[in-house]
C-alpha cells in the first residue's frame, strides 16, 4: 500500500515539472521564432509599412535599429529558458526519474536518469523550441516578427541592464584580443545582388526584363564612357572647309540631331551643329544667308575614360546632349549621346530613323554573325569569350581585328584570322569600318578532331 502511495506521489510530482518544462520549452521556441522573423524579414516592406502607418511595423524597425542589442536581447532571452530548463531537470526530474528506476532495480539508476532526462531534453528543446519555430516564423517572416514587435520592446526594456553589461564585457574583450579591426560590416556587393536577382527570375518573382535592367544598371556603374561611345570611324562628321551646300546635303540625308564640325582633320573640331538652327534658315527661306559658322555651338568634351555614370550626372546638369570623346593625346576619339547612356541601362530605343539592327545573328551553337560596332565587354557577356577588354587599342570587335591586321580591309578582301581558339572572318566592309564578322567558337578544336 505504501508503494503505491509513493508511486502516486512520484507521477504527481511528475505533472508540474512537465508543465514547467513545457512552458520554458515555449519561452524558448518564443525567442527562437522571433530571433528569426526580425531577421529575415525584408527590410524594405517593414520600411514601406511604416510609412503607410502600421504601429507594428514601426515597432518591427525599432527593433532592427539596433539589431546588436535585440540579438542580445534574444539570447538572454534563450539563456534564461535554457538555464532554468536545465536546472529543473537536474534538481526534479532526474531525481524523480531515478526513484522510479531505482524501484524496479536499474543498476546505476541516477547515473541513467541523468543521461536519459538531458538527451530527452536535448531533443525535445532542439525540435520544439528552436527548429520548429524558426521554420514557422520563415514561412511570414514579416508577419511573425510584426506579431511579435511589440512584446519584444517590452522584454528588451527589461533585460536592457544585461544586456548592457554583456556588451561591455563583450565589447572590451573584442577590444583588447584585436578582432575590432576586422568587425566592418559585411556590404553586399552587386554580384550578390545580381544572385538574388536569378534567383527571383528561377522562382518567379522577378521578370526577366526586370531583371536584366537591374543587372544593367549595376554594370553601369563599371562602365567608362569608351566602352558605350560610337568610334571616331562611325561618328557622322562635316568639315568646315567643305563646300557648305555639299555639306548640308549630307546633313540632310544623315537624319542625325547633332553633327560635330571640324576644320581640316578630325581631331580639330570646333563645334556642334543643330539641325533645328538650320530649321529657323529653311523656315524664313533665308539659306542664302546660311553660313554654318555663325550657328556653331560649343562642343562638350569629356576624357575618354571619365565614368558612365559621372557623365550621366554631368550631362543632365550641364543639359548636354552629346559628348565627345578625348584620349590621352589629346585626339578624339569618339561619341557618347544621352541615348546612348540610358540606353546602356534600358536596352535598345529605336526612334524613327533607326534600323532595327542585330548585333549578334545566330548561325548554329558555335556561329555567329557580329555587327562590327559590337563592343567588345557586351560580345564577352553575350557569348561567354574571353576577348581584353582592357585594350587601349580597340573596343570593338571591328577595332580587334583592324588592331591584328594592322588596316581596315577593302571591301571584297578575304580576312581571316584566329584569337583565342576563335575563328573570324570579315564578312562586310568599307573604306572606313568593319561592318560584319563571321565569328565560329572552337573551330580550331573541331579541325584537330
Amino acid at each position: 500500500m505504501e508503494e503505491n502511495d509513493d508511486a502516486d506521489a512520484d507521477s504527481a510530482n511528475f505533472v508540474p515539472q512537465i508543465i514547467l518544462m513545457v512552458i520554458l520549452t515555449l519561452i524558448n521556441a518564443f525567442f527562437a521564432s522571433a530571433e528569426m522573423a526580425v531577421v529575415s524579414a525584408n527590410k524594405n516592406k517593414i520600411k514601406r509599412l511604416a510609412n503607410e502607418g502600421n504601429k507594428k511595423a514601426k515597432a518591427v524597425e525599432k527593433l532592427c535599429s539596433d539589431e546588436t542589442k535585440f540579438l542580445s536581447t534574444i539570447q538572454v532571452g534563450i539563456t534564461l529558458a535554457g538555464f532554468f530548463s536545465s536546472a529543473t531537470a537536474a534538481l526534479t526530474l532526474s531525481g524523480n526519474l531515478a526513484v522510479i528506476l531505482e524501484k524496479i532495480h536499474v543498476p546505476y539508476s541516477s547515473q541513467i536518469a541523468t543521461v536519459l532526462i538531458t538527451i530527452i531534453l536535448s531533443y525535445i528543446t532542439l525540435i520544439f523550441g528552436e527548429l520548429l519555430p524558426k521554420r514557422i516564423a520563415l514561412r511570414n517572416p514579416e508577419t511573425t516578427a510584426m506579431r511579435f514587435a511589440k512584446i519584444l520592446l517590452v522584454i528588451k526594456a527589461i533585460f536592457s541592464p544585461f544586456v548592457k553589461i554583456l556588451s561591455a564585457n563583450t565589447n572590451f574583450l573584442v577590444k583588447i584580443t584585436g578582432i575590432e579591426k576586422d568587425m566592418k560590416d559585411d556590404k553586399i556587393s552587386d554580384s550578390d545582388i545580381i544572385d538574388v536577382v536569378k534567383e527571383g527570375i528561377e522562382d518567379g518573382t522577378i521578370e526577366e526584363e526586370k531583371s536584366r535592367m537591374i543587372e544593367s544598371t549595376l554594370k553601369f556603374y563599371h562602365l567608362a564612357a569608351k566602352d558605350m561611345m560610337t568610334p571616331r570611324v562611325d561618328t557622322f562628321m562635316i568639315d568646315i572647309n567643305d563646300n557648305q551646300d555639299e555639306n548640308l546635303r549630307k546633313i540632310l540625308s544623315e537624319k542625325y540631331t547633332r553633327i560635330p564640325v571640324y576644320q581640316n582633320t578630325r581631331d580639330n573640331i570646333i563645334g556642334i551643329i543643330n539641325v533645328k538652327d538650320l530649321l529657323n534658315f529653311f523656315y524664313k527661306g533665308n539659306l542664302e544667308k546660311l553660313n554654318f559658322k555663325s550657328i556653331l555651338r560649343d562642343a562638350y568634351f569629356v576624357h575618354e575614360y571619365i565614368e558612365a555614370n559621372e557623365l550621366f550626372e554631368k550631362m543632365k546638369e550641364e543639359k548636354e546632349q552629346m559628348a565627345l570623346l578625348i584620349d590621352e593625346f589629346g585626339g578624339f576619339s569618339g561619341i557618347v549621346t544621352m541615348e546612348d547612356l540610358v540606353e546602356e541601362i534600358v536596352g535598345n530605343i529605336l526612334d524613327e530613323y533607326d534600323e532595327d539592327e542585330e548585333s549578334i545573328i545566330k548561325l548554329s551553337d558555335n556561329k555567329f554573325i557580329i555587327n562590327g560596332k559590337l563592343p567588345i565587354h557586351e560580345l564577352n557577356q553575350e557569348l561567354d569569350l574571353k576577348f581584353d577588354e582592357a585594350s587601349s587599342e580597340y573596343d570593338t570587335i571591328a577595332g580587334l581585328i583592324v588592331s591584328k591586321i594592322d588596316k581596315i580591309p577593302t571591301s571584297g578582301e578575304n580576312i581571316e584570322l584566329d584569337i583565342d581558339n576563335i575563328h573570324l572572318k570579315v564578312l562586310e566592309a568599307n573604306k572606313s569600318r568593319i561592318k560584319k564578322v563571321l565569328l565560329e567558337k572552337n573551330k580550331i578544336d573541331e579541325e584537330i578532331a
